[in-house]
């Protein structure tokens, strides 16, 4: 059985049109997707933060430090399908470069609980990238933006480089699907990259994505999730990070 269920689907036009091209020029060029909330609002309460007032899903706080180029979203759903249509509207305003931060699963001994992750791959095993791409395992974010992801965070963080595991259905992970995973290699398992990479591929827009491991799933199962003062300050570097790449990015531009 073919996925979607009508197959050929990513070729043809949709009914239901994406949102208006309606360039503004007080929009920010990059959005920084922050799930950890505490994150959000410790970034939104900054003194150069300035709510973007665009009228849709998603919180959305430019930066003054970066001239308002980048901006954070928060107050985001769980999941694929939310994160893809955040993309789609703040894309119709003229965000080019979207990049995804939050807490990510590992299915490794190694990197541990508090590491970074940098995803250069994602498992499409979940709906919506399959609306987007045609039938493949695997979705991938803008290289070049990985890179030099990777280049900043280096600066000041150890992180590993590899491929996550993106499902629509935490509570239905197995271990045979655990197993064959980590066999593979896969470091991580989250719920939104496949989408957006898939999404921003098609749109002609840059992606990427940065974790921390913050729980674990192992042969006896699932560890619980880890809260810990490492993990926070992690996000929090990373972020940092995320945002003076996307700035750096901007100002190339």
């Amino acid at each position: 059985m073919p996925f979607p269920q009508f197959e050929g689907k990513e070729q043809l036009p949709a009914i239901v049109p994406r949102p208006a091209k309606t360039p503004n020029p007080l929009a920010p060029t990059a959005a920084v997707l922050c799930y950890p909330r505490w994150l959000f609002r410790e970034l939104s309460h900054r003194n150069d933060a300035t709510q973007y007032q665009w009228g849709h899903r998603g919180d959305v706080y430019c930066l003054g430090a970066t001239a308002n180029t980048v901006a954070v979203v928060g107050g985001l759903a769980v999941g694929a399908p939310s994160a893809v249509m955040l993309m789609e509207d703040l894309g119709a305003q003229g965000v080019r470069d979207f990049v995804i931060i939050g807490a990510a699963g590992g299915l490794q001994p190694t990197p541990a609980a508090g590491d970074v992750v940098l995803c250069d791959r994602a498992l499409r095993d979940e709906g919506t990238s399959h609306h987007y791409l045609p039938p493949g395992r695997w979705a991938r974010p803008d290289q070049a933006l990985t890179d030099e992801l990777h280049g900043q965070i280096s600066n000041t963080l150890d992180l590993s480089r590899g491929s996550t595991w993106t499902t629509d259905a935490p509570y239905r992970e197995t271990l045979e699907e655990l197993r064959t995973y980590r066999a593979e290699g896969i470091l991580t398992v989250e719920m939104e990259a496949a989408g957006l990479f898939a999404a921003a591929e098609v749109r002609g827009y840059s992606s990427a994505a940065a974790f921390v491991i913050a729980d674990r799933l192992a042969d006896t199962g699932w560890s619980g999730i880890i809260k810990t003062d490492e993990v926070r300050s992690q996000l929090a570097a990373i972020m940092q990070a995320t945002i003076t790449t996307l700035h750096q990015r901007q100002g190339a531009r």
